[in-house]
């Protein structure tokens, strides 16, 4: 586990903010660690949803930032566990966006899902828009409400971006992006075909059902 300790304050001047940063990639835990230590947050890392339970438990972060796919324990299994306990602001954050992890990481209550590449440097502005005013007169600790519809939208958008990224950076070759996302080369064509993406081709060989069918679809719109 590894964890970097803030600097001290006395115990009369517990104002600094904690955050707690979740990924199995050390690159991407130092890139959205410096984007909080930007504006003011104490930054505590850990490499998986285990290592963050344990470091949770002993600091009591403001914020948890977390990848959404990890070993042993992944994004949405920790964020399942700490709404157990606690209504902490908890960010996922994730370079392969996907429609499905959004709406459950939305239901299970998260409070953003960001896309790393593009909201990378954003992650500040968001950490301090839910930590900064995140308390109500009452000293409750107010959750951003989103909308199913409007996190698939949003998840959507994401996808499509990732995908017409991809599409170019691997000239199309689907078995390159399915590897790129940590997906099989089904579900690749299953989002491409939903966003527009990508026509449906023929199969070579073709069965006689298969020319049935086709030949009643055919015949249904003469």
């Amino acid at each position: 586990m590894e964890v970097a300790q803030p600097h001290p304050t006395t115990r009369f001047e517990q104002t600094t903010r904690r955050a707690l940063v979740v990924d199995d990639l050390p690159n991407a835990r130092k890139a959205v660690g410096e984007q909080l230590s930007r504006v003011g947050f104490d930054i505590y890392y850990a490499e998986d949803g285990f290592a963050a339970l344990a470091v949770f438990g002993k600091v009591q972060p403001d914020l948890i930032v977390t990848d959404c796919q990890m070993p042993r324990l992944d994004g949405l299994g920790l964020l399942r566990r700490v709404r157990e306990v606690s209504d902490v602001p908890v960010v996922m954050i994730t370079a392969f966006a996907s429609i499905s992890d959004c709406e459950e990481a939305i239901r299970l209550g998260a409070n953003r899902y960001l896309q790393f590449r593009r909201d990378l440097d954003g992650v500040g502005s968001v950490a301090c828009e839910l930590v900064g005013g995140s308390r109500s007169k009452g000293g409750l600790r107010k959750l951003v409400v989103m909308t199913a519809g409007r996190a698939r939208s949003l998840a959507r958008e994401e996808l499509r971006g990732e995908l017409e990224r991809l599409l170019v950076e691997c000239r199309g070759n689907i078995a390159e992006m399915a590897r790129r996302m940590g997906r099989d080369r089904s579900t690749i064509r299953y989002h491409l075909r939903q966003l527009g993406m990508l026509g449906e081709t023929k199969p070579v060989r073709t069965s006689l059902s298969d020319l049935s069918d086709g030949l009643s679809s055919r015949i249904g719109r003469v």
